[in-house]
């Protein structure tokens, strides 16, 4: 119903809520991190049952290199520097994050909060946020390479950033890269499932949001249906199903419908590429090939 929050569950019973915006011209990220009605910072605060409670950030991009600003506090506890913050980060392509930890590690809390642990991650050029749980961090960081070195946080999230960067320099396409990722995943879950008993998968969700600042990426993956959200007016939105809404000059991919406009919904398996032409923006869809897991 309109009005309503929306309320995401995973196994854990909370999520991560992230959106990223691309658009012709510098734009702000206060739409989307604090002022739609299913931004982040009313969501983060609109059950008290299941708050994102562990952290938030946003990152925007300054001369071509992210700048990323984070907290390891409650978002709904900093609304105020949220909206200073949301204002602040003008650029082309912003991207937000609000958290929940993911723990598949079972690690103490105390080791996985904190800032270091706390999205956007950034890198080189890119920006990228991450929800769901990558439930192998360890043997994929295994094959990470030279960025296993450069590692900075105890959370599965950077991990998976990590590994698209290995894959992207390798490949020279972010779209390519991250459909990559979740192949070598998938590929080592089959050599190591049976280390992992009461573990169903090797991930809970590969949702994820990049950008260099130039253009955005995204993939819609998770393995649902493990909750369901009352969305603005339009049913029920399953727990995983990323939304896209493309406008003249502005693309924006969210967790979830920011408002009651013409958002649709990316089925799993769904890779995003937005990339400037000319005074637009084009937006690319495909979809995850053979060898990846059928949701």
């Amino acid at each position: 119903m309109e009005g309503e929050p929306l309320i995401l569950v995973d196994s854990n019973g909370i999520m991560c809520r992230l959106f990223a915006q691309l658009s012709v011209k510098p734009e702000s990220a206060a739409r989307g991190l604090t002022e739609a009605p299913h931004a982040l910072l009313p969501l983060s605060r609109a059950d008290a049952r299941r708050r994102q409670k562990d952290g938030w950030g946003v990152a925007w991009f300054v001369d071509g290199r992210p700048r990323v600003l984070k907290s390891s506090r409650p978002l709904y506890e900093e609304a105020d520097r949220a909206r200073r913050a949301g204002r602040r980060a003008v650029s082309r392509a912003v991207i937000g994050h609000v958290r929940a930890a993911s723990n598949p590690k079972g690690l103490p809390m105390g080791r996985i909060l904190g800032t270091v642990n706390s999205q956007p991650f950034s890198a080189g050029v890119w920006a990228f946020a991450h929800n769901g749980t990558l439930q192998i961090p360890d043997e994929v960081a295994a094959r990470l390479g030279a960025q296993r070195r450069r590692l900075k946080s105890r959370s599965d999230s950077e991990v998976f950033f990590r590994q698209f960067l290995k894959f992207n320099a390798a490949l020279g396409d972010p779209a390519e890269a991250l459909a990559a990722c979740v192949r070598e995943t998938e590929t080592l879950w089959r050599a190591c499932r049976s280390r992992h008993r009461g573990k169903r998968a090797p991930y809970t969700g590969l949702n994820a949001v990049l950008s260099d600042g130039r253009s955005l990426h995204a993939l819609s993956l998770y393995n649902g249906p493990l909750g369901r959200t009352r969305s603005l007016g339009r049913g029920v939105q399953r727990w995983g199903v990323m939304s896209l809404r493309a406008e003249p000059g502005r693309v924006v991919v969210a967790s979830e419908d920011l408002d009651d406009g013409a958002w649709r919904r990316l089925p799993p398996g769904t890779l995003v590429s937005v990339l400037p032409e000319g005074r637009r923006l084009r937006v690319r869809l495909r979809r995850l090939g053979k060898g990846v897991r059928k949701q």
